[in-house]
């Protein structure tokens, strides 16, 4: 992944992650859970601080306060299995979100190289097949790419748990695409379970997490030519709803957005 420029720093709050979220001097139990699941993004010689998306999940979960938080690293494709359906699908909570971060390639996603990682068939099926078992209903994959196989989106989605799949169409950089995410998680996480019946809804949260950014910002530099946030996502959303099919809705959405000129 690219890292385009110089970067703020984000300063965040020490967040208090446990089973429990306190309300007022009660103790209660969290119906919702991130599920985190990273790849390296730099050696430790190229970033001795080993930057983290966790850290912004967690200055997200302290202004929210209303959601736990679960991480794992993976490497290759046994690794990123046994994360995801070994360790962080095995929750109390049943209202699950999946956050993938890792480099992506189009064609691999994790590892360091274009040769390490794991072949992007064996991540969807593996998201997938926790889906159906787990209640993950919405799923955001933060790598460089991955947001062009739109086909996978919608096969994955189609005949799941899932409500919606998020993803990105390029050469992503690292600090402007991870200051989306934890937009995207903000609103969509603060749906209720019964808004996931209504398209509508489920766009309407996409829309408000998007509007304020700039859809012309180049989100995206590589090879061929600068690419603007509003041509690097892919929004694939179903409803949990009788008959609702898995559509990529990211025209929809660019419109309602006034991206689409």
């Amino acid at each position: 992944m690219i890292c385009a420029g110089p970067t703020e720093r984000l300063i965040t709050i020490l967040p208090f992650i446990s089973s429990y979220i306190q309300v007022g001097m009660r103790l209660v139990m969290s119906s919702t859970a991130l599920l985190v699941i990273e790849g390296l993004w730099w050696t430790p010689e190229q970033k001795p601080k080993r930057p983290s998306v966790l850290l912004f999940m967690e200055g997200l979960e302290s202004i929210q306060g209303d959601f736990n938080i679960y991480y794992a690293n993976f490497y290759e494709k046994i690794g990123f299995r046994r994360a995801l359906e070994d360790d962080l699908t095995n929750t109390k909570e049943n209202r699950l979100f999946l956050y993938v971060a890792a480099h992506g390639t189009g064609k691999r996603i994790g590892g360091l190289t274009s040769k390490t990682g794991m072949k992007l068939p064996a991540m969807f099926k593996a998201v997938k097949s926790a889906a159906n078992y787990s209640n993950i209903e919405g799923v955001l994959i933060g790598s460089c790419s991955i947001g062009n196989n739109i086909r996978d989106f919608i096969s994955t989605t189609k005949n799941s748990h899932i409500a919606w799949i998020f993803g990105y169409t390029c050469e992503i950089g690292w600090m402007a695409s991870t200051l989306i995410d934890v937009s995207i998680f903000e609103h969509l996480m603060n749906l209720k379970k019964s808004d996931l019946k209504s398209r509508k809804k489920i766009l309407d949260a996409f829309v408000k997490a998007l509007r304020r950014f700039n859809g012309d910002y180049v989100l995206c530099k590589q090879k061929g030519g600068n690419v603007p946030l509003k041509k690097a996502i892919t929004i694939v959303v179903q409803p949990r709803s009788s008959g609702a099919k898995a559509q990529d809705e990211t025209a929809y959405i660019l419109e309602k957005l006034g991206w689409n000129k």
